[in-house]
């Protein structure tokens, strides 16, 4: 006992030089990550905020059949491996931006962010305020009650501190509520049917689901409704208290395919438009094909435009519900670009199972990386965000 104590203290006390040049060999995040964690002197000596790793691939994120959340990381073009993370599935994820986690207890009605890969949390009020109210509006009908379905980020809580969680609600009166971190409450925003999670046009005989929203620009969102058929554009209003508003509206362009689903990617500053079509085969199948678009949200008076993209270059893009991730292939070796990961659901001999796939652009073909029967069917990517909350606030960053 006492030998293991002066081994401790002995690591505990090697140079924050050494102990720096040591950390340089290390290249993943995850262990970098638990070479901090040895001791406190580690951690000091290696602040997140100055951080020498190379740009990290995004990690998936799963439910499995033993109602916890695992990992899944990419070691390779077409491999991987699984781990498990410590989060139940009670807790469900509402959504992921900027590599925070939008976790929702289902018990406490509590909503909060949490970094996957510095462990960071940021709590937030709870929604049973608001879930009641709503619940007494519908005549205390618990299947007339609102359901939390889907948030985002509206921008990096390590960056700004005036960002702000927006979350939308299935309900009768009250369909979008936003807080800002410290805030008590949550803020119901004005109804519009823009942001309604679906879209009722005047004149329309069909209302129209919101298919995707994600941040893109500063203090925007953009959300796809339908199978393609509208385009929003959001502003966020950091406030306090914070707010959204449709700013501008309007149809896609006709070149883009009416599918669904679709996913819009932020990729090197353009905003990136994915849909999912099907093609009929010579032998009366049907292959899955990905079309991709480079997509501008019009403005009001200016309509929206698209065009098709057959190579998006050396980017590789991992699709995700209302947060997808684009990479540079080159900053990954063994790792090919112009290639697209998303997650597939097959029925397989009476078992559902889940896979993690790539396509291929150039060739249209689409490769397994992983499949089990094992994991059910919400996942969600999250990109490596290694800078500190907490250490931001004290000026670190």
């Amino acid at each position: 006992m006492a030998g293991a104590i002066t081994r401790r203290a002995m690591w505990a006390g090697l140079s924050s030089h050494l102990v720096n040049i040591t950390s340089k060999f290390l290249r993943s995040a995850a262990d970098f990550l638990r070479f901090r964690s040895v001791c406190r002197s580690w951690r000091s000596a290696l602040p997140l905020s100055r951080c020498h790793l190379p740009p990290q691939l995004p990690i998936l994120l799963v439910i499995s059949a033993f109602e916890d959340w695992i990992t899944f990381r990419l070691t390779g073009d077409s491999a991987g491996h699984c781990c498990r993370t410590g989060i139940f599935a009670y807790i469900s994820c509402l959504g992921s931006s900027y590599g925070w986690l939008i976790l929702f207890h289902e018990g406490s009605k509590e909503v909060s962010l949490f970094n996957p890969y510095t462990a960071e949390a940021i709590p937030l009020p709870s929604l049973t305020p608001l879930l009641d109210k709503i619940e007494q509006e519908n005549g205390n009908k618990p299947d007339d009650g609102a359901t939390v379905e889907h948030a985002l980020l509206s921008s990096d809580p390590t960056l700004h501190r005036d960002f702000v969680v927006i979350v939308f609600l299935e309900a009768v009166h009250l369909r979008c509520v936003t807080c800002r971190p410290g805030e008590r409450s949550w803020t119901a925003n004005p109804n519009s049917i823009f942001l309604d999670l679906r879209l009722t046009i005047p004149g329309e005989d069909l209302s129209f689901p919101m298919m995707e929203v994600v941040p893109y620009g500063e203090g925007r969102l953009c959300a796809i409704y339908g199978d393609n058929r509208y385009w929003a554009v959001l502003g966020v209003d950091p406030g306090p208290p914070g707010r959204v508003k449709v700013t501008a509206w309007g149809r896609l362009p006709s070149c883009v395919p009416r599918t669904i689903p679709s996913a819009l990617v932020p990729s090197a500053g353009e905003l990136l438009l994915v849909t999912w079509c099907h093609e009929r085969t010579a032998n009366a199948t049907k292959d899955l094909i990905l079309r991709v678009f480079r997509f501008d949200p019009g403005e009001m008076g200016r309509e929206a435009v698209a065009s098709e993209v057959e190579d998006i270059g050396d980017r590789m893009l991992f699709l995700g519900k209302n947060h997808s991730v684009s990479v540079a292939a080159r900053d990954f070796t063994g790792f090919q670009g112009n290639a697209i990961y998303y997650v597939d659901y097959e029925l397989i001999l009476g078992k559902m199972m889940t896979a993690l796939c790539v396509f291929r652009l150039r060739s249209s073909e689409t490769a397994y990386v992983f499949e089990s029967n094992e994991l059910r069917f919400t996942a969600w990517w999250a990109s490596a965000n290694l800078r500190s909350y907490n250490g931001s606030l004290r000026g670190y960053n």
